[in-house]
């Protein structure tokens, strides 16, 4: 069977592309039974003439198309879904022989919704593809015996008994076909964050009130076998040259010694590459950090999201900003590049915790200032998504109203404090640029004698 894999518009104007890692993934796994083809419609900022021509040329049997964001977030208000019912035209006109399947991180929140939208869509995959569409494929005609499947029966929409199917072994999962999707094209494009994602586990146990992994990969952590991801990574360095990668996890360090064997096995091999992830402050040591460090971590990705402790109790993070500010001081004596992400203007926000807010963004630049490795302090406000407690509690008591249509870009931001995300963003910006001027100077004074 000829089968299209198609990398929907994620990204807004093609600014710092990730890899299609979900359907180099797919590719492989259906790879050895039938014919298949892959387009990222991200390397091009008008991707239809090529997707076109690609649909004529090709002629798919099926068209599987991974819708993985909404929007860009960040308080954006551009969305996706507009490139999303163009592509659903673009492929009934030009492929109206081929079955058309979404799926994706984003098709799978919105999986009904998204079907009513996209009229043109035959079947949608809720859940993880490789788990599914193996036996889709296999079921085209009676798609009522495949779980985490919608489809269309007399105009109606029918869903299968399991609302979102998982794998339960990753390691039997092969390695993503990276003839289908070429690293090579990706090279060069970014400037800011590693492009290749690498997976070390799925799924999280954390109870955090605003956040989606649980919804899309569940609570029960599935580990990779520490083995499998370095030999990935080598394939990775050796094969496309690629000097770092980002660990895809909802949290790298968690649990810790899984990150520490897979760290162990990297240095054991002697491989030289680059990595971040995002890292869970209370379960970070020195002793750990010097090990992240030797074996090739490159940016510590901090996202407490709360700056006070009722901004961190309200999102459920079962941390306090003590355990941030020790966070911090690790991460300036390791040297490492720090990142911080923090959400304001949260429910029930007031005087006390605003000012607590500012109190530890200033700390932060006063405890990285000796060692100059604060990256960046990101400020945003809180989207809002179906399905989480916190969305939902917001709902509830009116806290938003009217609701919006959560399908488009919603944020929590009411008055008076809809301001302070940019009042904050401002200060960061400053105390970052005053900093690395004063560094700068200090670097060419050194020089210069």
């Amino acid at each position: 069977m000829r089968i299209m894999l198609i990398q929907a518009v994620s990204t807004h104007d093609c600014a710092e592309t990730v890899f299609p890692l979900g359907l180099a993934k797919l590719a492989a796994v259906i790879g050895g039974r039938h014919e298949v083809r892959g387009i990222d419609l991200n390397l091009d900022p008008f991707p239809w003439p090529a997707l076109v021509r690609e649909l004529e040329r090709f002629r798919p049997e099926v068209a599987a198309v991974s819708f993985r964001n909404l929007d860009p977030l960040a308080g954006n208000l551009l969305s996706f879904v507009p490139h999303l019912k163009t592509l659903g035209a673009l492929l009934a006109r030009h492929a109206p022989q081929a079955v058309t399947v979404l799926g994706g991180s984003a098709f799978t929140l919105f999986s009904g919704r998204l079907m009513e939208e996209i009229p043109e869509a035959d079947i949608g995959v809720a859940g993880e593809a490789e788990a599914i569409l193996p036996v889709l494929l296999e079921n085209l005609g009676e798609p009522g015996r495949v779980p985490g499947v919608l489809w269309r029966r007399c105009g109606r929409l029918e869903r299968g008994a399991a609302r979102v199917c998982h794998c339960t072994d990753l390691d039997c999962l092969p390695f993503p076909d990276w003839k289908v999707f070429d690293p090579g094209r990706y090279l060069g494009r970014n400037r800011y964050v590693a492009f290749m994602g690498v997976e070390t586990k799925r799924g999280c146990w954390n109870n955090c009130s605003y956040c989606l992994y649980p919804v899309l990969q569940g609570r029960s952590v599935r580990l990779r076998k520490p083995e499998l991801i370095v030999d990935e990574l080598e394939i990775l360095r050796r094969d496309f040259r690629l000097e770092s990668v980002h660990f895809t996890d909802a949290v790298v360090n968690e649990p810790a010694d899984h990150l520490e064997a897979v760290c162990k096995e990297i240095l054991r091999r002697k491989l030289k590459i680059g990595w971040t992830g995002f890292f869970r402050e209370d379960h970070l040591s020195e002793k750990g950090l010097d090990l992240y460090r030797e074996a090739g971590l490159t940016t510590l990705y901090f996202s407490a999201d709360g700056a006070s402790e009722h901004g961190l109790k309200i999102l459920g993070k079962k941390l306090s900003v003590e355990q941030i500010e020790r966070a911090a001081r690790l991460a300036a004596r390791s040297g490492v590049l720090s990142v911080y992400h923090f959400l304001v203007n949260l429910p029930g926000e007031d005087a006390k915790s605003v000012a607590q807010t500012w109190r530890l963004l200033d700390k932060l630049f006063t405890i990285h200032a000796p060692a100059g490795n604060l990256g960046a302090v990101v400020i945003n406000n809180l989207r809002l998504y179906p399905g989480t407690p916190l969305t939902e509690m917001v709902v509830r008591e009116r806290l938003i109203d009217p609701v919006p249509d959560l399908l488009y870009p919603s944020y929590f931001n009411p008055p008076p404090l809809d301001g302070l995300r940019f009042e904050l963003s401002a200060f960061c910006m400053s105390r970052g640029a005053q900093s690395y001027l004063q560094r700068d100077v200090s670097e060419n004074a050194d020089f210069a004698s």
